[in-house]
């Protein structure tokens, strides 16, 4: 038996995206060249890959095995090709990025700028995704690289090692991003470079919608510190809870990196004993050695350097 990789990587695809007009798309064939290198993949490998669903293909438990042994196949070739393109020295190719938002305009956008001037042959398609949805979207290989956060309720500064990631995924730390409290400019706390959460009590407050990392973690806080939140509206980005406390609405709890220090009606402080959430990479363990992978990795960690950033 004699496996073609390329045909590997179109059942790979397959097994990702789910039809074969998408694999075609994704792998700039026609169609009927995917169906024809499918077919010719079931005869190599002397079983049925795929079955008729309706309209359209689905891949048997043999091709759902086969797909996915041989992406760790496919990752395996893709480090020994970084490794022979190391020789060159020079990244070139295209890598798929997703990261949450906050990430996205602090980190992800500068050193995607940074890279297209300092290496015009690297091109970065970048994604915003939500932790949970990236982690899984490099184990499945929708992309190569996630910058993603833990997500646990961290109340106490915290060291830690990597996060529990599984399925030929690896993690790396990149940064680390203080938890601040928002106030009014004309707050009788502002000012403060630290403030109790007890303080805050009789105070409104402006949370993200329920069922987020922060919707969930800030009313858990102010409960341990004996109150019940006030609160006076939840919203779906950091930038409108960062502008209802503007405008005198209520106060708020923003990571760092997500909080824009331009807004001047704005003042933040540190929560005691409030700690970080660490930010992470994500990626597939098959490429991490890729010259280009650990070109983006030096840009990110570059620029969480010029933030202030830097994991610990």
């Amino acid at each position: 038996m004699t496996l073609n990789p390329w045909r590997l990587r179109l059942l790979e695809a397959l097994d990702r995206v789910g039809t074969v007009r998408a694999v075609a798309a994704e792998q700039r064939l026609a169609p009927s060249t995917v169906s024809e290198q499918l077919a010719l993949l079931e005869a190599e490998v002397r079983t049925p890959l795929v079955e008729r669903s309706g309209r359209r293909l689905r891949l048997t438990p043999a091709g759902r095995l086969l797909a996915t042994r041989g992406r760790e196949l496919l990752d395996h070739m893709d480090s020994i090709e970084s490794e022979l393109a190391e020789l060159a020295a020079e990244p070139v190719g295209h890598i798929r990025v997703a990261s949450f938002a906050s990430a996205l305009t602090s980190l992800v956008f500068p050193a995607a700028v940074a890279l297209s001037r300092s290496h015009p042959r690297l091109a970065l398609e970048l994604l915003e995704l939500e932790p949970h949805e990236s982690v899984e979207a490099v184990r499945r290989g929708d992309c190569e690289v996630a910058v993603t956060f833990d997500q646990e309720d961290m109340t106490l500064d915290q060291e830690g090692g990597s996060p529990p990631l599984t399925g030929g995924v690896v993690g790396q730390a990149l940064a680390r991003d203080p938890l601040l409290v928002l106030l009014p400019r004309d707050h009788r706390l502002a000012g403060q470079p630290t403030v109790r959460l007890a303080d805050l009590a009789a105070e409104p407050w402006a949370l993200d919608r329920e069922g987020t990392y922060l919707g969930r973690l800030v009313p858990a806080l102010c409960r341990r510190n004996g109150f019940e939140p006030i609160v006076r509206g939840r919203f779906t980005s950091v930038d409108l809870v960062a502008a209802a406390v503007e405008c005198g609405l209520g106060v708020a709890i923003l990571p760092k990196l997500a909080f824009s220090e331009h807004r001047r009606a704005v003042a933040s402080a540190r929560v005691e004993g409030l700690g970080e959430r660490r930010i992470w990479l994500a990626m597939r363990a098959g490429v991490r050695r890729r010259v280009a992978i650990q070109t983006l990795v030096v840009a990110l960690r570059a620029q969480a350097a010029a933030l202030g950033h830097v994991a610990g």
